[in-house]
């Protein structure tokens, strides 16, 4: 089943970033995103545009989603490194508790390393899956169909 994204542009230099036309504006991104429906062929329809600045405005589409896809797919393996290295240090801070003799600092030790290995396992569950749910929406409308009508 295809997911139509009606778009209506009423102002063509409206649809392009203000500062930068190789990608759209933000309120077109959005709408874009907004619209977006969890499927496989993502077809993004334009109407409004004429027919010699379509081109520019497909490759504003493409350039701008194929953008966001490569900035979570590179904050994706920063954080793949940052869990991993979190993961030791919570695993060297139960290590360290159970030297020391003394309660106060053991339990210390225990508690730092218990909050440092929740943090590993909350960036996995929810701040990764959320990176992850977006960056398969960037990837899908990178390779959405543009029409113009």
């Amino acid at each position: 089943m295809n997911n139509v994204i009606s778009v209506k542009i009423t102002n063509y230099d409206s649809a392009f970033n203000e500062y930068n036309d190789k990608y759209i504006s933000d309120s077109l991104f959005n709408y874009i995103t907004s619209e977006y429906v969890k499927r496989r062929n993502v077809i993004i329809r334009i109407t409004g545009v004429k027919e010699d600045k379509q081109d520019k405005l497909y490759e504003a589409i493409k350039y701008t989603f194929k953008e966001k896809y490569k900035h979570y797919g590179e904050v994706d393996k920063l954080d793949d490194i940052y869990r991993v290295l979190l993961l030791v240090l919570g695993i060297f801070f139960v290590t360290l508790s159970q030297m020391f003799d003394v309660y106060f600092v053991k339990e210390i030790m225990m508690v730092a390393a218990w909050v440092v290995i929740w943090e590993t396992v909350y960036d996995f569950l929810f701040k990764g899956t959320e990176r992850k749910v977006k960056s398969n929406m960037y990837k899908t409308l990178v390779n959405s169909i543009v029409e113009f009508e």
